[in-house]
């Protein structure tokens, strides 16, 4: 008897109005959404998905995904918050702690890593942390961009020391919130 373990991944690829964005590929599990990345080739991303998550059998999916509106809406500014499950099983249990302390920053607000340290009772976690969010497979649906440094410098984004995406997000949540 042989039982087929196999998991299901479906791409979701898809054209934003934000051009710094562009593309947005999004895979989807049964569990939830599992990668977000953008401004790569989908050909990229399906290597990238087929690298993290090897026991996966992957899908493109010609339609799009209500993640996808939604962060659409998001970087028109009429959304707030990106409402759908989050599949973090190919996270580590630290990793999976911090992004769960991440989603409860409030739109527009900023924290520290030192403060996300705080919050899961390891103050001195700060380099830890930085490295579990530079590794985000969720960015903007997780909100990685609102974590900065203790001294006000905003930090790099996704493990990249340019984080004009970043700085990109931090002001179109304060440009909402001052509308």
């Amino acid at each position: 008897m042989s039982a087929n373990h196999k998991k299901y991944m479906s791409v979701y690829s898809h054209i934003t109005t934000v051009l710094d964005f562009r593309p947005i590929h999004l895979a989807v599990t049964e569990h939830g959404a599992a990668m977000l990345r953008y401004g790569i080739t989908q050909d990229s991303f399906v290597a990238i998905l087929k690298d993290k998550f090897s026991d996966s059998q992957i899908s493109i999916n010609t339609d799009t995904h209500i993640v996808n509106e939604q962060i659409d809406e998001y970087l028109q500014e009429s959304r707030k918050q990106i409402l759908y499950d989050l599949d973090l099983r190919n996270c580590s249990k630290f990793q999976r702690l911090v992004l769960n302390e991440v989603l409860h920053i409030p739109y527009g607000q900023t924290r520290t890593y030192k403060s996300i340290g705080q919050s899961i009772d390891n103050p001195q976690a700060s380099r830890a942390i930085g490295a579990a969010l530079a590794n985000n497979p969720l960015p903007i649906i997780v909100p990685c961009h609102r974590v900065i440094n203790t001294n006000g410098n905003i930090g790099g984004y996704l493990g990249y020391p340019h984080n004009n995406k970043k700085i990109y997000l931090l002001q179109l949540e304060r440009n909402r919130l001052n509308a």
